[in-house]
Formats: C-alpha cells, sequence, structure tokens
C-alpha cells in the first residue's frame, strides 16, 4: 500500500503528522533530509542565541536557556540579569517590556515605542489632559495625517512655543528620589510617564511636537522596550559594529556582504580565511554554505579565540562541521617534518581511532554514578559524558586540517588581519588555485594600496579593485524622512581580484600594447589619433616629411619639424657656409 493510500485510510493519523508539523515539531524525514531546503524556525528555541533590540539603539545579545545554573547570566541590561525562559517558544519579532519581574512578552502590534497621544496640553491644574483621554487626538492620527511637508500640523494661531523656555532644570516637581521610590515599588512605566507629565510645569507652553518629543524620551528611559531579532551574519556584525567596532576592524554589515560576494562563496567550495574579526567572518562563511565544502580558518595562538562568536549564528552541527581550524605556524612556518616523513605521526588520530563507540564505563566512573542521588543526576552526568566523547570522535587534528590545505587548492581565500595585507596575501596565493578570487580587508587604504601595486609589479592577478563602501541611514516616518544626522565615515577599504597561473597566465597587456590599442581607437578619452601617412600638411598648407619614428617621439618645433637631428645639421650646414663667406670676402 503507498503512503497517499495509507493517508487516505487511516485519516487520523495523518491529521497528528499535520499538527505535529504545525508544531513545530520536526519528523524524521526532515532532521535527515537536506539542511539547505530545510527552513529555520520561526521561534525562539531552547539555547537558541538572539539580539535584543532596544529604542535608544542598543543592540545586546542573549541565550533562551531554562536554567542557567552554574553558567553565565543569559543576558544583562543596565547592570542586572534578566531570566529568559519565558522566551522559550516565541516567534522572532516579539516584543519585550523591560519591568521589576523580568522581560514580559507583549501582545502582537506593539512598537518599542509605545504610542502616547499627541494632545497632552495641561488643564488649569497642571494635569495633562488627553493623557488617558481620546485617544483619536493622539500621535498616530497626527502621523497618519500629517502630509510630506510639515509634521505635527502646525496651528497658525498656536500660542505655545518654546520661545520662553529656560533649561534651569527647575521645571519637575517630581525630585530623583521620589521616581526612585516609585520605580523601586514596582509602579509601570507608563504611569511614572504621566506623573512626570503632570508635575512639569512648563509642559503646556512646549509645541505639539516638543511634547511628543519629550514624552518619547521619558519612554525610552522609564518605559524601556526591545524587540527579538534573529541572528544572521547581518544582524550580528550591525550589533558588533555599534558595541565594538575596533574589534571587528570597523567593518560594517554592507562591508560584510561585498566581502561575501566578492569571494564568490557557495554551498560545495574550500574557502581559506585568516581573519581577526573575532570570529564574524568564519561564522558568516559557514552558514552561507549551509554545511557544505570546508571553511578552512587560520588562528594564532593554542587554540582559536572566537568560538563562542560563532556559537551565536546557531549553527547547526553540518554547519558547525564544515569549519576546519589550522594553525598559522603550519601555513607561515618552515615545515621541519613532512606528512610523507616516518616521523610525521599523528598522535591526536591514533587516540581517536582508539576509541570505541558506545565508550565502556571504567571502574572509577561506575561508583561514582552509584553514590549519585537521583536518577536525573545519573541521565545529566551521562549526557555530557557522551556529548564529550562524540567531539573527540568527530574533532579533527591539527595535521589533518594541514593535509586538506595542502592536497587540494582553495576556491577563495579571505584575509581581514591587523597584519601586512601585501606579505600575508603573498604567503597564501600559493594556495589558491589559478582562476579563483581573492578578497583582502583593511580599515586603511595606504597598506592595500601597497599590495595593489606589487600585485601589477608581479603579474600575480587580473582584474585588480580597490574599493571602499559609503552608506548612509535614512529616518522614514510620515512627513519626517530625512537622512541621519550621524553616520560612520567608513567601514573600510577592500581589494579583490583573480589570481593568475604562475606557469601559463600572465598579463598580455604591456604598456607598448596599450599604446598601439590607444592609437587604434583613438588614444585616450575619445581623442582621435593623427593619421599615420608619410606625409603630411601643416595648418598653413606646406608639406612636411614624416621621419621613422624609433621610440619616443620629439616635440616638433615652429616650423613643424620634429626630427631633432635634422635640425642641428641642418644648422651646422647653415654656420659652416657664412664662415665660408666671411672668409672669402675678407680675402
Amino acid at each position: 500500500m503507498s503512503e497517499k493510500t495509507q493517508k487516505e485510510a487511516n485519516p487520523a493519523t495523518a491529521a497528528k503528522a499535520n499538527d505535529d508539523s504545525k508544531d513545530g515539531i520536526l519528523q524524521p524525514s526532515e532532521i535527515l533530509g537536506d539542511p539547505l531546503l530545510r527552513e529555520p524556525s520561526n521561534e525562539v528555541r531552547e539555547g537558541d542565541f538572539m539580539i535584543l533590540v532596544f529604542a535608544d539603539g542598543r543592540q545586546i545579545f542573549a541565550q533562551a536557556l531554562k536554567s542557567w545554573k552554574g553558567k553565565s547570566p543569559p543576558v544583562k541590561i543596565n547592570k542586572r540579569s534578566y531570566p529568559t525562559k519565558n522566551l522559550v517558544g516565541l516567534p522572532y519579532g516579539t516584543v519585550l517590556e523591560l519591568g521589576p519581574t523580568g522581560l514580559t512578552p507583549l501582545p502582537e502590534g506593539e512598537d518599542i515605542i509605545p504610542g502616547y497621544p499627541t494632545s497632552v496640553s495641561s488643564d488649569g491644574n497642571g494635569r495633562a489632559s488627553g493623557v488617558a483621554g481620546n485617544p483619536s487626538s493622539g500621535l498616530e492620527d497626527d502621523e497618519a495625517n500629517a502630509d510630506d511637508n510639515t509634521f505635527p500640523s502646525v496651528d497658525i494661531e498656536q500660542k505655545s512655543d518654546n520661545r520662553n523656555l529656560v533649561d534651569n532644570n527647575r521645571s519637575q516637581g517630581l525630585a530623583n528620589e521620589e521616581i526612585e521610590r516609585l520605580r523601586q515599588s514596582g509602579t509601570h512605566g507608563s504611569e511614572i510617564v504621566d506623573k512626570l507629565i503632570e508635575n512639569s510645569s512648563t509642559f503646556d507652553q512646549k509645541t505639539e511636537f516638543s511634547k511628543a518629543k519629550y514624552v518619547a524620551r521619558k519612554q525610552k528611559k522609564h518605559q524601556p522596550r526591545c524587540r527579538i531579532v534573529r541572528c544572521t551574519p547581518a544582524s550580528v556584525c550591525e550589533a558588533v559594529f555599534r558595541n565594538r567596532p575596533r574589534q571587528l576592524l570597523n567593518m560594517r554589515e554592507d562591508t560584510l556582504g561585498q566581502i561575501l560576494s566578492y569571494s564568490n562563496v557557495s554551498a560545495g567550495c574550500q574557502v581559506l580565511v585568516y581573519e581577526q574579526c573575532m570570529g564574524v567572518l568564519t561564522g558568516a562563511l559557514a552558514h552561507r554554505m549551509g554545511g557544505y565544502g570546508k571553511v578552512l580558518s587560520i588562528y594564532s595562538g593554542q587554540q582559536p579565540s572566537f568560538v563562542e562568536m560563532i556559537q551565536r549564528y546557531n549553527l547547526s552541527f553540518a554547519e558547525n562541521f564544515s569549519i576546519k581550524w589550522v594553525h598559522s605556524g603550519d601555513v607561515f612556518g618552515e615545515d621541519i617534518v613532512t606528512s610523507k616523513s616516518p616521523r610525521a605521526q599523528d598522535p591526536e588520530k591514533v587516540e581517536r581511532e582508539a576509541l570505541e563507540w558506545p565508550c565502556p564505563l571504567q571502574k572509577h566512573t561506575r561508583a561514582y554514578l552509584e553514590n549519585m542521588g537521583t536518577e536525573r543526576e545519573k541521565r545529566e552526568f551521562l549526557a555530557k559524558r557522551c556529548a564529550r566523547f562524540a567531539r573527540k570522535l568527530t574533532r579533527h587534528t591539527a595535521m589533518e586540517s594541514k593535509g586538506w590545505l595542502e592536497k587540494r587548492k582553495s576556491d577563495s581565500v579571505i584575509i581581514a588581519v591587523r597584519y601586512d595585507p601585501t606579505a600575508t596575501l603573498l604567503e597564501l596565493l600559493p594556495y589558491l588555485a589559478p582562476s579563483s578570487p581573492f578578497v583582502v580587508y583593511c580599515e586603511f587604504i595606504e597598506p592595500l594600496a601597497e599590495c595593489f601595486r606589487e600585485l601589477q609589479k608581479q603579474q600575480l592577478a587580473i582584474n585588480l579593485r580597490l574599493s571602499d563602501t559609503w552608506m548612509r541611514e535614512y529616518q522614514v516616518l510620515p512627513g519626517r524622512t530625512h537622512p541621519s544626522m550621524n553616520m560612520t565615515q567608513s567601514g573600510g577599504f577592500i581589494l579583490t581580484g583573480i589570481k593568475l597561473c604562475p606557469e601559463t597566465g600572465h598579463n598580455e597587456l604591456d604598456d607598448n600594447l596599450l599604446k598601439e590599442l590607444r592609437l587604434q581607437v583613438g588614444g585616450r578619452r575619445g581623442r582621435k589619433s593623427k593619421a599615420k601617412s608619410g606625409s603630411e600638411t601643416s595648418k598653413n598648407g606646406r608639406k612636411k616629411s614624416k621621419a621613422p619614428s624609433s621610440g619616443n617621439s620629439a616635440p616638433a618645433n615652429a616650423d613643424g619639424d620634429t626630427n631633432p637631428s635634422k635640425r642641428s645639421r641642418a644648422a651646422n650646414e647653415s654656420d659652416d657656409a657664412g664662415k665660408a663667406k666671411r672668409s672669402r670676402e675678407g680675402n
């Protein structure tokens, strides 16, 4: 009986399977299927990393954990740790509000800046009218009805303005101690904002636009909200760039996208990357390749220093396994013992092959398990032990990584380090296959310009291009769309090119050939070349002979003669004739 017939015969089973797939439970076919065809989860799972984006521009990494005993806090905001147990199962894009009890999920449709009415002009008692009044006179309606010229709608006869306001810090009736007492007592942020408006002596004198800005500023401080954002290469790079741009070598997310595009990274290729950008580039490559191919990442020191950053990408097992760590000494150092030498034995590989699966328990381990009190502790201990031995069985050794590097030429080379890019690229070019692209990133243009000239001098690559990216962020609001006032100056510089084959590949466009091509097509900037003929006619109508050119042509004199040897010979003959005539006259 076919699968379709079985589903028709038992509709309850088919309905249950559909319900399981809707609930987010992965079926065996989905687990064993192609990871590129399986869509990522739209909900936060336990152990996943996420980014909390606040209204004031802050972006903080958080991890969804049901229990974080003995671990670092999952998220720390304003010097306070918050539990993230209630975030498991929430869809990405959910808005959270920071309260005294923790992170509270808000219903769908809420924004990170709470809505507040604009008609908040105070009455005679100083109470803000419209705070809890008719929402039809609020900010939303004024934004919706605003045109592209003015916002908010300005009344011509409006008497309130900001000309008489003095910023002397005396307009607020509530003291800092009273505000802090309200926060400690658990008062909601909206109520604190209402009290601040009620006790403001200058609020009714402000314009409608100033009132809206005042309310939004107080809401960001006393009613903070954030949004859950999925960790992707672009979002991770943006979050790190906002917090620690120097550790990222000032690499923006648009620059990261250009590096991935110019390097022609795709599933199934082998990429050699040497970076010092906290692992953002390595994680982006593994995320883009989807577990197909190899990412040979070069590191310095005893072990890779940016494994924690790669965990924030929420990579699958196949994507994590595609990252192969290569020590910098195996690439830039001298190879004393080759892999073909009989002394070259891999002790880590020998130890890994000696392991058995499932690994038997030793006597002291069994005695330790018998002394445990509950079955839950035993299961947790055995789960950690199995995970540790699984990592040992799947971990590659340093000599294996070096063998992969030497066995096959890489399809792309990416460099983003603080060292000299010229020396680094020349050392890594032998590991790059011919006709393959390479990308060198640097936050300064001078080292890349020197590398550009060296590659041209040695004729190692073609299609060389040195560029930078210019990005400007725009504020898009009804009636208030304009570029942001603050922007980053530069996101770094990129040098790209394609490697030539060291044996057969060479650049045929030398200087002489370029001159001939320019003469054929019309010279530089579209200028038409002069006609090549034995005799030319000058502007005054006289004919002049064209001497055969040998090397560089000399400039013409006033008579149009371009041959300096003929000009000097004629002058000497005329001088000799004059002397002979004067000597005859004297005799």
